[in-house]
């Protein structure tokens, strides 16, 4: 099986010679018949005699001594061991410029001399030599390829430490910017030295292997022509490549300076250090964001003609195909991102307000252009697209908070019986004592209606800390039970029904005042009445 697999490739390497009539022994090529004889072609003549002259070296009984040459008129043909091997016309000597005696003793030393070649070859001492010759390559070439590994990491750990030795270079914001493309090339040219390098190492070892054994030597021919021309081809399109690889790194270097220069713009504006009228520093992140955008898109755009194979139909397809699955795809996706956008600019809220956005309450822990993060009090995150943000009522608690103050208020509801006065002042003294109640602007008490049954007491206070409005609101009702209480006055909301007996009351015992007479009571005894009733 093996035998017959090497006779294939051997055949397959060669079939380009026979087609165009050439004797081919081992790889070698012993001359080209062009002219047809007697119906043959020029490529079937140099097929029966490489089959003629095979056929004979392989047979080691055959003498190459019993050489006969027979003499024509019309030609000399040469016969070895009385096998038929080739002949030659006054064509073949008319297109060869010789006379035919001369080409005819020309062939047949060629011949001869190939028989006995070929025979050598496949000697046994030949054969063992070629084995070690052929050991021997192939351990210099695994030292080769180990050689050039080592020497490709030592080149890579050297180029790193050269590129980040300088301390100014380190320091400089342009070079930071250069620093990964040029890294990046250096790399890219690191490897491809090292896999050509590798690559040609391994093609030399396999077909100075191939071409120590005769079976095998057409096949060396065959890969070495092979790589030659795929290299030839490569470099012609490499040189033909450079002016569009020139553009690429122009646009490269060009979209990756504009991109660092909107950054350093974008820090210096969000640090402070330049200002523009009307532009607000919470502007700087987002729009460098849109800018580096904007400028990949336009850098790609600029790039597609000039990359491998962007001028061919299937690449042009395929992007029109993606285009059309991308516009089809993200319709809410980009409806999304223009509200983001236009969030942005509009600065309903920031990072860390508290807000209310449609049923949600809480405060805002991210924002992108697709999507706004809320934090509840009850530390549920919700996650609300953009296009239902801007397109719901939207209350910033925190917006005024830390410079006029957040007014907080709730509302309780006394009897008539009590006095406002009071009333007001036991309102104010429960808000002053609440934690993150501001004592300037001082509290205020608004009486919002009178009720059929009692008074409606709406107390306001300020306070900077919009994100602490649950606990301002529980410690400031827990504030007003223990001043209503401690001052004797009952909360009766919203309504009130109870049967005065003297006895039942609805302020804490704890809480009750040492002269404290129930209202019933008194107006009991005022009226005449008997204190026992």
């Amino acid at each position: 099986m093996l035998r017959f697999a090497l006779r294939f490739l051997l055949a397959v390497a060669c079939l380009a010679a026979q087609n165009s009539g050439q004797v081919v022994i081992d790889g070698r090529e012993l001359w080209n018949f062009r002219a047809a004889r007697a119906g043959l072609s020029p490529a079937e003549r140099a097929s029966d005699t490489q089959a003629s002259i095979l056929h004979i070296a392989g047979d080691l009984r055959r003498r190459v001594e019993d050489v006969r040459a027979v003499h024509l008129d019309s030609e000399s043909i040469l016969l070895i061991s009385r096998i038929y091997v080739f002949s030659v016309t006054a064509d073949d000597a008319r297109l060869e410029g010789k006379t035919r005696e001369d080409l005819f003793s020309e062939r047949q030393r060629i011949t001869l001399d190939a028989i006995r070649r070929y025979r050598e070859a496949r000697a046994y001492k030949t054969l063992l030599r070629s084995v070690l010759a052929g050991l021997a390559a192939l351990l210099a070439a695994v030292l080769c390829l180990v050689l050039l590994r080592y020497g490709y990491r030592s080149a890579r750990v050297r180029l790193r430490a050269l590129l980040g030795r300088s301390r100014a270079a380190r320091q400089n914001s342009l070079w930071r910017a250069f620093q990964g493309p040029l890294r990046l090339l250096i790399r890219v040219s690191l490897r491809t030295v090292f896999l050509g390098l590798s690559l040609a190492v391994g093609l030399a070892a396999i077909s100075f292997v191939l071409g120590l054994f005769p079976a095998t030597a057409g096949i060396s021919a065959a890969v070495v022509a092979g790589v030659y021309e795929a290299f030839a081809r490569i470099g012609e399109s490499v040189v033909s490549y450079l002016p569009n690889l020139a553009v690429l790194l122009l646009v490269l270097l060009a979209t990756r300076g504009l991109i660092w220069a909107a950054r350093a713009l974008a820090r210096s504006l969000e640090s402070g250090t330049v200002t523009i009228q009307r532009f607000h520093r919470e502007w700087a992140e987002p729009t460098y964001e849109l800018i580096r955008i904007l400028l990949i898109m336009f850098g790609l755009v600029v790039a597609f003609p000039y990359l491998p194979g962007g001028d061919s139909p299937a690449l042009k397809g395929a992007s029109i195909f993606i285009g059309v699955l991308v516009s089809l795809g993200s319709g809410s996706a980009m409806g999304n991102v223009i509200a983001g956008v236009i969030l942005t600019y509009m600065r309903p809220f920031r990072t860390g307000d508290r807000v209310k956005i449609a049923d949600s309450v809480g405060d805002v822990i991210e924002k992108t252009l697709l999507i706004t993060r809320i934090r509840t009090i009850k530390n549920v995150e919700v996650i609300v697209p953009n296009s239902a943000v801007l397109g719901a009522h939207i209350v910033n608690y925190s917006a005024n908070a830390a410079d006029r103050g957040l007014i907080v208020n709730t509302t309780v509801t006394i009897g008539y019986d009590a006095p406002w006065r009071k009333v007001h002042e036991l309102l104010i003294a429960a808000a002053l004592k609440t934690s993150y109640i501001l004592p300037e602007p001082r509290p205020f008490v608004f009486q919002t209606s009178l009720n059929d049954f009692h008074v409606s007491y709406e107390i306001n206070a300020f306070t900077a800390e919009a994100n602490m409005m649950a606990a301002i609101y529980s410690e400031l009702h827990r504030n007003i039970q223990e001043e209503f209480n401690a001052g004797g006055v009952e909360i009766m909301s919203p309504t009130y029904l109870s049967v005065r007996d003297g006895n039942t009351v609805t302020i804490p015992q704890a809480h009750r005042p040492a002269d404290y007479v129930p209202p019933s009571f008194r107006v009991n005894t005022e009226a005449g009445g008997d204190p026992a009733r």
